[in-house]
């Protein structure tokens, strides 16, 4: 779960902050509402497909898991803008910089405890095999979106 976390945090960074080396034009809020849709839609059809979810699974599934990935990203996103304002802040104390790295060190732990508090909603829906399939499904699916990204990501680059 941290893996896919930390990708589409990469995946929202990329939409949602202009890269001044890159010069890359910041993506609407509309923009970014659509690529997440398609990233939720992606992911709805894999789940689909490798866990074998049958038509009742789905709707019950998806609602217990967007929730728990909302949630996520959430958190994710909150240390990660707590990052970058501290790191771009040149006149941050000691005390902001320890507090922020404290916060991304706790990040993990903040996931788990979100994960572990869905665990037995999910274990309610999925069979238990489906439930420990889970997590490889989603560093499988993390691993073809960080290669597709960094594929497109280079294109781009030398297109510039």
């Amino acid at each position: 779960m941290t893996r896919k976390l930390l990708l589409i945090i990469a995946i929202l960074a990329s939409f949602s902050f202009s890269l001044s080396a890159q010069h890359r034009p910041r993506l609407s809020e509309e923009q970014i509402r659509q690529g997440l849709a398609k990233l939720r839609d992606y992911k709805h059809k894999t789940f689909v497909k490798e866990l074998g979810l049958k038509s009742d699974q789905e709707q019950e599934f998806f609602e217990v898991y967007d929730k728990m990935d909302a949630e996520l990203m959430e958190v994710g996103m909150e240390t990660r803008e707590l990052e970058r304002k501290t790191l771009e802040d040149a006149k941050a104390t000691d005390t902001e910089c320890s507090a922020a790295s404290r916060a991304l060190f706790e990040q993990r732990k903040k996931e788990g405890e979100i994960e572990l508090r869905y665990y037995e909603r999910l274990a309610e829906v999925l069979t238990p095999r489906q439930l420990l399939k889970l997590k490889s499904v989603e560093r499988a699916m993390n691993m073809r979106l960080a290669k597709y990204h960094g594929r497109h990501g280079k294109k781009a680059a030398k297109q510039k």
